[in-house]
């Protein structure tokens, strides 16, 4: 894990469930999920954190597909859905 990336957290009780917001101050990349209301703060933090990593890795092999992965087209210019 990388140390020195501050990461904010607001945590919001919904019900019987605890709403997490994170956001990373260096990108302002922000994740939201839901856990149980009685998980301990070092772990919602430590599962911010790898959420927000697992958005990051999502999104790089998204954009080095998008590249490499042209959609289809009919003889007219179209796009075949």
């Amino acid at each position: 894990m990388e140390t020195g990336v501050s990461i904010l957290i607001e945590m919001y009780v919904v019900g019987r469930s605890m709403e997490v917001r994170a956001v990373d101050e260096s990108d302002g990349l922000e994740v939201a999920f839901i856990a149980p209301i009685k998980t301990p703060e070092e772990e919602l933090r430590i599962l911010s954190r790898r959420q927000l990593e697992y958005v990051r890795r999502k999104r790089a092999e998204k954009a080095s597909q998008k590249d490499t992965k042209k959609p289809p087209r009919d003889d007219r210019g179209g796009i075949l859905v």
